[in-house]
């Protein structure tokens, strides 16, 4: 009876040990599981990040090559009136562009070198981040020289996608075409010229799959024009400012001789906003294509 008893109290512990065996191997089974569950995870994680070093890596080369191409392509400096020749090439990189930005133009100085004039400009107005980096874009890589000296942004409002900004600009001329054409060239080594027209500086690394073609007819375009020049009207960008009274000023274009104009009178595209006679200066304010924009005059000097 007393070995019998032993038995089964044998039996008891022997079960009451496997079931404690049974129980921690389920338990570091499923240990297991999770640990190689997660290990494949990680792996996967770790290929894509490898995949997107790659990536960067190689966009981090594309910048390196396309800034040293940058540095050596062709740069000129034209010979044109300044400033009417950088405010009408700014308007051409807006209006070819589709670049919705408003800003206003002025003169800060002029400085006479040796074999070339400096002109330091201040643009300020709004514009969408966008546009705004495409015409940083269009002025950076257009033949022409320009130094972009400073570029300041600021918030108009919190629910609004325009930006104020201000832009000092540099820019060159030279007397004559000759010089211009051979003598003022910056980074001439020939390591390739990068300069695409009309480049889409947002567009995706991945391009989406073509949408399916439609059938249509083409209509014609029509190029926007400018209205006609009417006698006697003066174009304000062609223009100098020779006396400032007290409610009238006296401009010549050209060969044209002296016109006088008051407050309010129309000019070429526009009309005639504010006379300053203590700083002999007048505003105007001209419309292209839909674009509004002021033009300061001083004496013998645009701002």
């Amino acid at each position: 009876m007393f070995a019998k008893r032993n038995s089964l109290t044998l039996v008891l512990i022997w079960i009451v040990i496997l079931a404690v065996g049974t129980f921690w191997y389920f338990q570091d089974v499923k240990k297991l599981t999770a640990a190689l569950t997660q290990q494949k995870n990680s792996k996967r994680l770790l290929e894509e990040s490898q995949k997107e070093i790659r990536r960067l890596t190689d966009v981090e080369t594309t910048h390196t090559d396309i800034s040293h191409n940058w540095q050596e392509r062709p740069k000129r400096i034209i010979s044109a009136e300044e400033p009417a020749f950088t405010l009408s090439y700014l308007n051409w990189i807006l209006q070819s562009n589709n670049l919705n930005i408003y800003y206003d133009f002025v003169l800060n100085s002029k400085t006479q070198k040796d074999d070339v004039t400096e002109f330091t400009y201040t643009l300020t107005g709004e514009g969408t981040y966008r546009d705004l980096n495409r015409m940083l874009w269009h002025i950076t890589y257009e033949p022409i020289l320009y130094v972009i000296n400073s570029f300041i942004l600021d918030q108009t409002s919190q629910d609004s996608e325009y930006l104020r900004f201000t832009i000092k600009l540099k820019g060159f001329t030279v007397e004559s075409k000759e010089e211009a054409d051979e003598t003022f060239v910056d980074y001439t080594q020939s390591s390739g010229n990068v300069y695409i027209p009309n480049i889409d500086v947002f567009k995706p690394l991945v391009n989406a799959p073509p949408p399916p073609k439609k059938t249509f007819v083409a209509k014609e375009k029509v190029k926007p024009t400018l209205p006609k020049k009417q006698p006697g009207e003066i174009n304000v960008e062609n223009a100098s400012l020779k006396a400032v009274t007290a409610n009238s000023i006296f401009l010549s274009e050209g060969s044209s001789g002296l016109k006088e104009l008051k407050l309010g009178s129309s000019v070429y595209l526009g009309k005639l906003v504010r006379i300053d006679q203590q700083r002999n200066e007048a505003e105007f304010i001209i419309t292209k294509f839909g674009k509004s924009q002021r033009i300061v005059l001083t004496i013998d000097q645009r701002k």
